[in-house]
């Protein structure tokens, strides 16, 4: 907040004919309090939990990109506006979430990279484990695999490094496979 104490100092009658946003009853008390510090990765944890969490998954896979209050009121069954609202200011506070002034509806401003959502990544509005990029990674080279094994003939099938190469494509299958749905079960 130091950085603060040089611009109270300065004359704001000056300002006002330079900057014209300063003449619309701006202030710098206003410009601070709206400022929002990077939260620590804590405090982000322990506020994205229940229905914050439940709040802020459903507004980062709308498929507008954006909802009012009702609207996520109504899609995640919940008993009041003001129960969203709630959650939605606690958002605004530590501005990962911002709310749009022409239609009133918020959006999610940024998109938290800590605890659970470091396994999802965004394509569009879904939301998507990353281990579903190396499962199709790895069952692509699966079948690319099967049709060298299946056009070769029996030279190549009875190959012991194709068998090891095999089975090490079949394991790398199943554990991603199991890894994406154990984190896909995981999502809010």
């Amino acid at each position: 907040m130091d950085r603060f104490k040089e611009l109270e100092n300065i004359n704001l009658s000056r300002l006002k004919r330079k900057i014209p946003l300063l003449s619309k009853s701006y202030s710098l008390k206003y410009v601070r309090e709206t400022m929002h510090p990077d939260p620590p990765k804590e405090k982000l944890e322990k506020l994205l939990q229940g229905t914050t969490l439940n709040i802020y998954w459903f507004l980062l896979t709308h498929p507008e990109g954006f909802a009012g209050i009702r609207e996520i009121q109504k899609g995640l069954k919940l008993s009041s506006p003001g129960l969203v609202s709630y959650h939605i200011n606690n958002l605004i506070s530590v501005g990962i979430v911002a709310k749009n002034e022409e239609n009133e509806k918020y959006y999610v401003k940024e998109e938290i990279k800590s605890g659970i959502y470091g396994f999802y990544f965004r394509l569009g509005y879904h939301v998507i484990p990353r281990f579903t990029i190396y499962l199709g990674v790895f069952i692509l080279c699966l079948i690319v695999f099967l049709g060298f094994l299946l056009t070769r003939g029996d030279r190549y099938i009875l190959d012991p490094s194709n068998w090891v190469f095999l089975f090490v494509l079949v394991f790398g299958t199943m554990v991603f496979m199991y890894e994406s749905l154990k984190i896909w079960k995981m999502k809010p």
